[in-house]
């Protein structure tokens, strides 16, 4: 396996390769897709039926009445209503049921769902407010939490409020630019990758850099978000870990 995985992170990196730039060899990216049971022992939770995962532990469901219903998990204090005045201390999960357009108006579920304290002020919105802390999303958030302090990463299953890979799949994109200095290069993206996949049995995909795009070809988007620096804390934890 890691002699292909090799082959195919030159193979990238060759077709990627940045023109007169020449200081730039080009990206390749590496994309590890985890098995089902790869983390069996991760906890779960979800709202229940009907709800969409939207952007990290916030979740919407359309009620089919002009109506929907947004869970928002690990909302601050620091948000509406405690930072003008609110008795606020700890952070919450909070359930908002409201007109459809208005809540996805004022919430920005897909962007910045902590905004859902904004409906607070919302005339007619039904809201439900319950201690973060002994809410089962605490579990799940401290066992990644956890998770990623040993291995350096934490795998993806979301992209900007879509599933690109399937409802659920674990994926991690890892990214390296050869050629800049103190920047992890594509023997450490081999390294990192090799590694993960042998430990996590996962499937590891390799791409190109599409330079009229600026992205990476291959189902992710916005690479760059995942880019080479992702690779540094894993390889730190790998070395306490003493792998190869």
């Amino acid at each position: 396996m890691k002699r292909s995985l090799r082959r195919n992170i030159e193979r990238a990196v060759n077709q990627s390769w940045a023109g007169p730039d020449a200081h730039r060899s080009g990206w390749a990216g590496v994309l590890l897709l985890f098995p089902d049971d790869a983390f069996a022992d991760a906890p779960t939770w979800h709202p229940g039926p009907g709800f969409e995962n939207c952007l990290a532990y916030s979740w919407l469901r359309s009620n089919g009445d002009g109506t929907a219903t947004a869970v928002v998990a690990g909302v601050g204090p620091k948000e509406m209503p405690a930072y003008d005045g609110g008795v606020w201390t700890e952070e919450e999960v909070w359930t908002v049921t409201a007109d459809e357009e208005r809540l996805l108006e004022v919430s920005s579920l897909w962007d910045k769902p902590h905004r859902i304290t904004w409906m607070f002020y919302e005339e007619g919105a039904q809201i439900h407010r319950e201690p973060y802390a002994t809410h089962p999303i605490a579990a799940v958030e401290s066992y990644w939490e956890n998770f990623e302090k040993v291995w350096g990463f934490q795998p993806f299953t979301l992209e900007y409020g879509r599933n690109p890979l399937g409802e659920g799949r674990h994926w991690l994109l890892l990214t390296a630019e050869p050629g800049w200095d103190n920047i992890p290069d594509e023997v450490d993206l081999l390294r990192v990758s090799h590694t993960l996949a042998r430990a996590f049995n996962a499937k590891a995909r390799v791409y190109s850099y599409d330079r009229a795009r600026r992205e990476l070809n291959g189902p992710i988007e916005r690479a760059g978000l995942h880019g080479p620096l992702a690779l540094k804390p894993i390889m730190e934890a790998l070395d306490t870990l003493g792998r190869p």
